[in-house]
């Protein structure tokens, strides 16, 4: 699939974006899954990988899809409030984790961050994972779901590391 840049702009500055992997359309699935949308293609850099850092960032600017409901949306942005226990499936795609998703400033631009759900496990559970190969340079993917569960449209993710897919 090709994608246009954020804004639109032309042929030039598309990027390839290979299709979610059949393991992980099967996982979504037999989560209960839908509505599944691309959010964004990244390298991995070590701001997304030090242990210092604990988190993985996604600047606004390369958003590729809306991926946030409007009560999400407000409590991010008007409220200022982070979401918890956001589901994640790892690159492994056989694990879960639970993340924290923020939206901050730095330099005047917005990132979403996600985060572990207490201090270092980010880095421990997701980066820090053989399983899931991912190191800096690591080109990988996040895509945003919903889960019906308990009335509510759960928002979840994945993250997929192209390195181990393609």
């Amino acid at each position: 699939m090709m994608v246009d840049n954020q804004n639109g702009a032309s042929a030039a500055a598309q990027i390839v974006v290979p299709e979610l992997p059949a393991s992980f359309r099967n996982r979504i699935r037999g989560m209960g899954g839908s509505n599944v949308v691309l959010v964004i293609q990244k390298k991995l850099t070590q701001s997304d990988t030090g242990s210092q850092y604990d988190r993985f960032s996604m600047p606004e600017g390369q958003i590729m899809n809306d991926f946030l409901e409007a009560e999400e949306e407000e409590l991010l942005v008007d409220r200022n409030q982070p979401i918890h226990k956001v589901r994640l499936i790892h690159p492994c795609v056989s694990k879960m984790t639970n993340v924290t998703l923020r939206k901050g400033h730095m330099n005047n631009a917005s990132t979403y961050n996600l985060s572990g759900t207490w201090r270092g496990t980010w880095h421990k559970q997701v980066v820090g994972d053989s399983e899931n190969a991912l190191q800096d340079g690591t080109m990988v993917q996040l895509y945003a779901f919903r889960r019906r569960h308990k009335n509510i449209n759960e928002l979840c993710l994945a993250l997929v590391n192209l390195d181990i897919f393609n």
